[in-house]
């Protein structure tokens, strides 16, 4: 009995081709995978010496021309991960192409149950004889191969491709947050300039408009520093203060060269 099975799915470069169960519609009979059969296709594969072929549509099975489209290369080829049985290939560039065209999606291995050794005539059970490039696999547990950047390799499931999606999403969104961060740092390095450069315009105003008040004797220049300090903080309260403040007028006493017509203590030179 020959058994035809399953689509795959890539791991790192290695496709599953198979996986334990039972299956009671195969055109051959009801049949069963275990754990123990498993190992020992995996046995026979690395004690045969031989790659395996993998063709188109089981081509190998009918003895008419069977390109290869991949090879599975002895003694490493083969594996056992878990309930599943996965095979390294090496595909041709034709089936490359074709792969990535979408034109084959699922991988079918024909495995013999109770394989005779040519040279012994002893029955050395399970073995893997072929697989195949088809697109209509007997079993439907394992997901479609596809092509991605090139390679052939099997397609993410849906959980996978929805995870790649958000964590691609989220990044996007981070993105644009770091930009948005960045645009409104620039915004407020702007804004401190701008508020730094109005404040030196306003302290020169100020400073100008106490100078003036100097000038016009409303302040003296001691009441400087104040003064500036006064326009700083209340412009309108200041100019009110200057408006209603009176001229300072010196006492003639406060200065030595004050005009008099009769200085107190000054000596008359006029008449001797």
């Amino acid at each position: 009995m020959r058994l035809i099975a399953c689509k795959v799915q890539n791991k790192n470069g290695w496709y599953e081709i198979a996986l334990t169960g039972k299956w009671a519609g195969h055109r051959a009979g009801e049949f069963e995978l275990r754990s123990e059969d498993l190992k020992q296709i995996v046995f026979n594969f690395q004690n045969m010496g031989l790659d395996v072929v993998v063709d188109y549509e089981h081509q190998t099975l009918f003895g008419n021309e069977a390109p290869a489209a991949g090879w599975i290369k002895h003694p490493d080829g083969l594996k056992i991960e878990g309930d599943k049985l996965l095979a390294k290939i090496e595909w041709t560039p034709r089936a490359k192409e074709m792969i990535e065209k979408k034109e084959y999606r699922y991988l079918s291995p024909t495995i013999v149950p109770n394989y005779t050794d040519p040279v012994t005539g002893n029955s050395i059970g399970w073995v893997l004889h072929s697989v195949a490039l088809t697109n209509t696999p007997f079993l439907k547990e394992l997901p479609a191969i596809s092509n991605k950047n090139g390679t052939a390799h099997q397609e993410d499931n849906k959980n996978t491709n929805q995870k790649e999606e958000k964590m691609e999403k989220e990044k996007e969104l981070q993105q644009q947050l770091q930009q948005k961060d960045d645009q409104i740092k620039a915004l407020k390095d702007k804004l401190e300039a701008l508020e730094k450069e109005l404040q030196e315009h306003r302290k020169v105003a100020a400073t100008a408009k106490v100078k003036e008040a100097i000038a016009a004797k409303k302040l003296s220049p001691d009441q400087e520093s104040w003064a500036v300090e006064y326009a700083l903080k209340d412009k309108e309260g200041f100019e009110e203060f200057l408006k209603n403040a009176k001229p300072i007028i010196q006492k003639p006493q406060d200065n030595m060269f004050a005009a008099s017509d009769k200085p107190q203590g000054a000596i008359n030179f006029d008449k001797v």
